[in-house]
């Protein structure tokens, strides 16, 4: 499954790239993901903690960072699996940073290639997987931003407080909130 995003940020592209190069940082941002160990090289023992309805998946793997940054650019794949449902997950991601269109903002351009195996993999099909990556990058710029915004201290704190309590992604919730959006839309549609 590939699904392509860009967003904006209103802060400098160095300050940004220092950020997203700090996997600690951006782990701290996505719900559900934790850094368990740092195995050297720009590699990473981490966990993506994943509940869909009933099912609940905690993708333990490892990740790998090759950055580039004269281009602005870095790619990060990884692959986990799920000992409880044996699913598996393989991956990579490429982002771009560019200058925004507002003096001192900054363009982010995401490029995904996720491959779902075992039973998780029937929720990776349709346009409801690109609904559910159009909020989870929603959530995430979110976070990324507020964290940005933050003063190093409160910065500094508040990424102890969230690798501790980072609750996983709740892929479940999203995805009856999608239905029922789309439910709503469509009556919309109809009486109108």
């Amino acid at each position: 499954m590939k699904i392509e995003k860009s967003f904006e940020l209103q802060h400098p592209r160095e300050f940004v790239w220092s950020r997203m190069n700090d996997v600690h940082f951006v782990a701290q941002c996505l719900p559900g993901a934790s850094i368990v160990e740092d195995l050297g090289d720009h590699r990473y023992k981490g966990r993506m903690s994943v509940k869909v309805g009933p099912m609940a998946a905690a993708f333990d793997g490892e990740i790998a960072i090759e950055s580039r940054p004269q281009e602005w650019t870095a790619i990060v794949s990884g692959k986990g699996a799920d000992a409880r449902s044996s699913s598996r997950a393989t991956g990579a991601m490429t982002y771009r940073l560019g200058e925004g269109r507002a003096p001192g903002a900054t363009r982010v351009e995401v490029a995904s290639d996720i491959n779902l195996a075992g039973p998780l993999a029937q929720f990776s099909k349709g346009a409801v997987m690109q609904e559910v990556a159009n909020r989870i990058t929603a959530e995430f710029v979110r976070n990324f931003e507020q964290a940005l915004s933050a003063s190093p201290a409160a910065a500094e704190a508040g990424a102890s407080e969230s690798r501790a309590s980072n609750q996983p992604l709740d892929a479940g919730n999203l995805f009856w909130s999608i239905l029922r959006d789309r439910f709503l839309a469509l009556f919309r549609k109809r009486s109108g």
